[in-house]
């Protein structure tokens, strides 16, 4: 190890992955499981019946073996073809990542944009939407939101922009990566077609796996364009797989890492045994405790604040003081908190207050770190 690191066990401050509870490294340990058989198959069934809990939605769930940004891939694979439109609500890093993902696939990105920090207003989206469609015959037909966006600490108004998605019938595609299990999310009543989750963030799983929710419309429009643009990722493919293996316990296109999901089945279990309702209560608290800490160290909140977001915090930092901050906490604390992305690298940090560190304790060890730091 080299000699700058902290000699003890790091402490995540980071928006993810996050540190998880005893119980759920301990299901990592246990014999590993074959994934297929009646065996995996009750194993697999029960926690997609749990994510649909956290999703609150009775829309179809699975779990793909990847990272989150994969999952969001997997709706611009499925969803639009090569010489489409979708619409994409940009605000940050996340958001401008799906255009760059639309543009690999040839689809043309047509962007209702904010600026960093400023939350994605529902009526600026019914109006470029209706703009964009005003005596059109082929209309783009998804729409693109990142929920909580990672790179500025800010959460879109989703139920807003999701109603206009409803009633503009567009199918909607939701990247809730990093606020799934600490910021609520209504898939059914919201009406969200295709709303990704995540594993090792504010669920406090392992990393390996994604949840994703996908209404019966999304299924309907996958299968309309069949554009065949690759398989694993093909939403089509794995409807062949749930509808036709399911019977021999294999509702998948592939190898899954069956311990990671029984350690991300303990997790849910522990969110389950804590309430959803509670759990979303403690992020917020332990959010706006932050947040006032780090302003009265002179570290301004970087979003507009009534969007602020529950799972992470983004604060303006002087560039100088920037990565001497980050790295002390890590060298003399044992603390990591993470830089800004893309433009905003330097100017602002990052630190993620989900699953088990968002609690007052960890906030609060972690304040009187920075405050050490800022004024010595």
């Amino acid at each position: 190890m080299p000699k700058s690191v902290h000699p003890q066990r790091t402490q995540l401050m980071i928006p993810g992955p996050s540190e998880p509870e005893p119980e759920v490294v301990a299901a990592l340990m246990m014999p590993v499981m074959a994934h297929y058989g009646h065996a995996w198959s009750q194993v697999y069934n029960d926690t997609l019946a749990k994510l649909q809990r956290v999703f609150k939605t009775k829309n179809e769930v699975i779990l793909l073996p990847s990272p989150g940004q994969t999952a969001v891939e997997m709706a611009v694979s499925s969803l639009v073809k090569r010489g489409d439109e979708a619409f994409v609500c940009t605000n940050g890093f996340f958001s401008d990542m799906i255009c760059e993902m639309l543009r690999y696939y040839g689809v043309r990105p047509r962007l209702i944009k904010a600026e960093k920090g400023k939350p994605i207003r529902a009526e600026n989206v019914r109006a470029a939407v209706q703009s964009v469609r005003k005596g059109r015959r082929n209309n783009p037909r998804c729409l693109f939101l990142v929920h909580n966006e990672t790179s500025t600490g800010l959460t879109n108004p989703a139920p807003e922009i999701m109603k206009v998605c409803r009633e503009e019938g567009l199918v909607s595609v939701l990247d809730s990566i990093s606020g799934f299990g600490g910021i609520d999310v209504k898939v059914d009543e919201w009406h969200v077609d295709f709303c990704v989750g995540y594993a090792s963030k504010a669920i406090g799983g392992i990393f390996g796996v994604t949840p994703v929710s996908i209404s019966a419309d999304a299924w309907k429009l996958a299968k309309k364009i069949d554009s065949k643009q690759g398989r694993f990722l093909n939403l089509n493919v794995w409807r062949h797989y749930i509808d036709e293996w399911a019977p021999i316990g294999h509702p998948h296109p592939s190898t899954m890492p069956t311990n990671v999901i029984i350690a991300l089945s303990k997790a849910l279990d522990l969110i389950f045994d804590e309430g959803l309702e509670r759990r979303y209560k403690r992020h917020e608290e332990t959010a706006r405790f932050i947040e006032e800490g780090l302003e009265e160290l002179g570290l301004p909140v970087f979003p507009e604040k009534s969007f602020a977001s529950n799972t992470v915090t983004a604060a303006r930092t002087d560039p100088k003081l920037n990565p001497r901050l980050r790295k002390l906490l890590l060298e003399k604390y044992g603390i990591m908190i993470s830089d800004g992305l893309g433009d905003l690298s330097g100017k602002m940090v990052r630190i993620g207050h989900m699953g088990t560190s968002a609690t007052i304790q960890a906030v609060s060890t972690t304040l009187a770190a920075v405050g050490e730091i800022v004024r010595s």
